[in-house]
């Protein structure tokens, strides 16, 4: 099917490359907004660890100072700007939010969190809610708003195994393109010799930046949570417990991994699409399964969980119900990043 597909990724990178290529020249223009802004991004789609990158960026940086996330707001029901919070406990619901500007509003109170299909319009919107340092959520493609930080985050796999563009494959650009960042994060590591040995074949690709800072990054479970009650559980309590997986993320593999590198034995993995909106059929199977498994807990995303308002809700407080918390860890290039944001982040406040 892949092959049948090629010639449309041709015309697809044609696109591509001559959507950059306007932009490079100043054909399309860039607008610089009164606040220092940092792009978080990637080349494909689907999951490659943005959202705890994001996560990872407001809570070493944020406290103390009005920050703010720009998001498009995928998989929301609605349109235009959106306030998801005003940093001051004003939320809006998650169906016209989107799972994971929700998520970021419900972890950070102090957070300003506005999603808008047109960046610019959303950053303009933050800046008049108080921001100071605004976040652009998956916004390396988005080059309409100019960015002082251009992170964009690469897993191993996406090294290892190698893509197409789409539609052939999930590549949105070729990995030249990466030659616009100022800092490659290279995701999914077991540790810095495993980011060192996979980066050394990922500058073997032609086109491959050589100078570019770069991060290696380990994705681990940080705790457990209650659905019922937000009680924290310490890890350990879930080892070698027997246990349902659902999920509605870009990448399921990546979620499932995480937990068995945590001892948690998981029966089965049901996956729902990316930014899933669950019926009650949906959630009634799910509790069914684990009954008829006798499993100790069903086990989900904090992405997802946001989705379970009202029936869905009281379908599984009842239930051993827990939710997984996911951060990034930098294992190689902290010092050399921090300094960098820290430069970025005060140069025009």
């Amino acid at each position: 099917m892949r092959k049948l597909l090629l010639p449309f990724s041709l015309f697809y990178w044609l696109g591509v490359a001559l959507r950059n290529w306007f932009f490079d020249r100043g054909l399309l223009k860039t607008q610089t907004v009164t606040v220092p802004v940092i792009s978080v991004g990637n080349i494909s789609a689907g999951g490659a660890g943005k959202t705890p990158l994001v996560e990872m960026l407001i809570e070493k940086y944020a406290p103390g100072r009005r920050w703010s996330v720009v998001s498009r707001g995928y998989g929301r029901k609605s349109s235009g700007t959106v306030v998801v919070s005003d940093g001051r406990g004003s939320h809006a619901s998650v169906e016209a939010s989107g799972d994971e500007p929700a998520q970021l509003a419900r972890k950070f109170p102090d957070l300003i969190v506005v999603v808008d299909e047109q960046r610019v319009r959303g950053a303009q919107k933050a800046i008049e809610l108080g921001a100071a340092v605004i976040v652009l959520d998956d916004g390396f493609q988005h080059r309409y708003l100019h960015r002082d930080l251009d992170l964009v985050i690469l897993s191993r796999e996406e090294i290892l195994n190698g893509d197409l563009l789409l539609p052939a494959g999930n590549r949105r650009e070729p990995l030249s393109s990466l030659n616009r960042a100022d800092v490659i994060a290279l995701s999914r590591c077991t540790d810095a010799e495993d980011y060192h040995r996979v980066y050394a074949l990922g500058r073997q690709h032609p086109g491959f930046p050589e100078k570019t800072l770069s991060l290696g990054l380990r994705t681990k479970l940080k705790m457990f949570e209650r659905f019922s009650s937000h009680e924290r559980l310490d890890r350990e309590e879930c080892e070698n417990k027997n246990v349902i997986l659902f999920s509605g993320i870009g990448n399921p593999k990546s979620f499932e991994d995480v937990l068995r590198q945590a001892n948690v034995h998981v029966i089965t993995h049901v996956v729902f699409p990316d930014h899933h909106w669950y019926t009650e059929n949906d959630i009634h199977s799910l509790v069914e399964s684990r009954r008829g498994a006798d499993a100790d807990f069903i086990i989900t995303t904090e992405k997802d969980s946001g989705r379970m308002n009202g029936r869905l809700k009281e379908i599984l407080d009842p239930e051993p119900v827990l939710i997984a918390g996911i951060e990034q860890e930098i294992v190689s290039g902290r010092q050399q990043f921090e300094e960098l944001v820290k430069q970025v982040t005060i140069r025009r406040e």
